[in-house]
């Protein structure tokens, strides 16, 4: 009987001392993310695509509201390079910030003009 408390209690510090550590394990630096400005009167999509091509969608972001979407690890890659595009909900029209860097735990401001025709990209003031 004392063999299985003391197992139990080697198997309970035990699990203590490995969920204590876990977070220390999945650290590093923050995922970059952008505060998408939507200006326009219709809903966007918002999608990034980092050096292998495919555009992976971060986020919805409602007419005349900002958000804070993630940018994935997996789309700015190594090269830290990723491109945003906005799909407008209504029309399908498409519009791209073209390529920028962002590194990890970096915030970017993108903002979609009213007229749906621009979207720019500037370093975020707020963090």
């Amino acid at each position: 009987m004392r063999i299985d408390v003391r197992r139990a209690v080697t198997t309970i510090i035990t699990a203590l001392l490995l969920t204590a550590c876990g977070p220390f394990h999945r650290g590093g630096a923050p995922q970059p993310a952008i505060v998408f400005h939507n200006d326009s009167t219709d809903q966007a999509d918002v999608y990034a695509i980092g050096s292998g091509g495919d555009p992976i969608r971060i986020g919805t972001v409602f007419a005349g509201r900002t958000e804070t979407l993630t940018v994935p690890f997996s789309v700015s890659g190594g090269a830290n390079r990723v491109n945003v595009i906005a799909r407008i909900f209504a029309s399908g029209h498409v519009v791209a910030t073209g390529p920028f860097t962002i590194t990890p735990g970096q915030t970017m401001d993108v903002r979609l003009t009213s007229d749906e025709k621009i979207l720019s990209v500037l370093p975020s003031a707020s963090h």
